[in-house]
């Protein structure tokens, strides 16, 4: 009998790795087309704007774009919390709760932008653009500048309830859909800048194409998901409702703290920062070069993010050997790939960026082997923070990252006396210090608690 039970249990995990297996090899298969298109569009559109836009006002079009990019916030990390239960639904096949799921997710989200927007749009007509921009507003004409601030905001709000969709195509495992539907984002985002850069290259008309054109490709993403899912779209609301909302956004706080508000304190705060604080041309150099940092980091990210998933499924049965392999693993290729882009910057950054650009662009080698530091480092947290999502550690991953963040953010005026160099060594810092020893602590914890529990 137990020898019976024990090879149906065999069988099942087999079963369930290899269907695991296939999709995260599906997901990194679409990946590669999807981030070439994705190279490619940043290869052609930062220069295409930089030199459409000349370097100070290039400095304008980075701080519009970083300061309405904080309101990417109000997603309320939602989506990220509706992931498990979601995986949890489908698995069960209980359709019902999977449209209450969506419907509790994606209507107070909407409800929320909605609200901002009619709030922030009287402000940004209103208030002094040296308040809003500091140093940057010098530099381009004001009405420019508020209509790329006006349009920025409104295509960013507009994408909000729209990412909730990415969230619910991860749940079912089926993240290869949105690497298609994000390669069609980069292609139309592509052929509007050069289209812009030729025929009206005025600072509006590129944020109004940075900011609306990928939401066409959002809009069409949802659509497919409800033609292959009819009873997604009841949107229902059961009598469970208000507390499901209740415990989505619970979670979706947390989540938020380190997907969403440490996004924009890490990435976003700093150029921000340095465009009100530093000259143009020093703060577009640090901007151009910290794109060319998240472009490469991105595409490791995206490399460990099909696994959360997998994780979460193997975790709910009891597949413990094929987590620590695949736990292993993921750490290996995390520092290879860090360590490869590590060596790439400290030896040829400079020369990519003057190709990237077409024009003569300085940076120190301090900050070439700092910037390919940080990506060694950040992938080696990323690839933690993925398997914490999985095995059920939402929230005090979550914190950590959050608090990472913070302690970064409270040090940007402080690093930015230093220039690139002093922003860098802070970014480094922050994961030495925090998440870079931790997260593997935690996970090893999080194991043995799961093993305790009996999954």
């Amino acid at each position: 009998m137990d020898t019976a039970l024990r090879r149906e249990t065999n069988s099942i995990h087999l079963e369930a790795q290899e269907r695991r297996g296939h999709r995260i090899v599906s997901a990194w298969l679409t990946l590669i087309p999807s981030k070439v298109i994705t190279i490619l569009v940043q290869v052609i559109a930062v220069p295409t704007v930089y030199r459409a836009l000349g370097a100070e006002q290039f400095a304008a079009y980075a701080a519009v774009t970083a300061a309405v990019s904080i309101l990417g916030f109000l997603n309320l990390g939602m989506g990220g919390a509706l992931v498990t239960p979601l995986s949890q639904a489908v698995a069960n096949g209980e359709h019902g709760r999977e449209a209450n799921l969506l419907a509790s997710t994606l209507l107070p989200i909407g409800v929320v932008s909605i609200f901002v927007l009619c709030a922030s749009l009287p402000m940004l007509w209103f208030l002094p653009l040296k308040t809003l921009f500091g140093l940057a507003a010098a530099s381009t004409p004001p009405e420019a500048l508020r209509w790329a601030a006006l349009l920025a905001c409104i295509g960013t709000l507009a994408a909000v309830p729209l990412s909730v969709i990415d969230s619910a195509r991860q749940a079912y495992q089926e993240t290869h859909i949105s690497h298609l539907f994000g390669t069609l984002s980069n292609a139309i985002l592509c052929v509007g800048l050069l289209l812009v850069a030729w025929l009206a290259p005025t600072l509006p008309a590129l944020v109004a194409v940075t900011a609306l054109s990928p939401i066409a490709a959002r809009l069409l993403n949802a659509v497919h998901l409800i033609v292959r899912r009819p009873y997604l779209a009841a949107l229902r609301q059961g009598p469970d409702s208000w507390p499901l909302v209740r415990r989505l956004a619970g979670d979706g706080f947390s989540y938020m703290g380190a997907a969403a508000i440490a996004n924009v304190l890490l990435y976003q705060w700093p150029v921000y920062y340095m465009a009100r604080v530093q000259p143009p041309l020093e703060s577009s150099t640090f901007a151009v070069c910290l794109q060319l940092m998240l472009l490469v980091l991105s595409f490791g990210v995206s490399l460990a993010q099909p696994l959360w998933p997998a994780i979460a499924d193997a975790v709910a049965r009891g597949d413990r050997r094929w987590i620590t392999k695949t736990v292993w693993r993921a750490r290996v290729t995390a520092l290879a790939y860090g360590g490869g882009v590590m060596l790439a910057f400290g030896f040829m950054m400079t020369t990519l960026l003057r190709i990237w650009l077409n024009r003569p662009i300085q940076l120190i080698p301090e900050v070439c082997w700092l910037v390919g530091a940080y990506v060694l480092l950040a992938t080696w947290e990323y690839v933690h923070w993925t398997f914490l999502l999985g095995s059920g550690a939402m929230r005090p991953a979550s914190r950590l990252v959050l608090l990472r963040a913070a302690m970064f953010a409270a040090l940007v005026p402080l690093a930015a006396a230093n220039g690139p160099s002093g922003i860098m060594l802070a970014l480094c810092g922050s994961i030495l210090v925090l998440t870079g020893w931790s997260f593997p602590w935690l996970l090893a914890r999080r194991h043995r608690l799961n093993v305790e529990c009996g999954r």
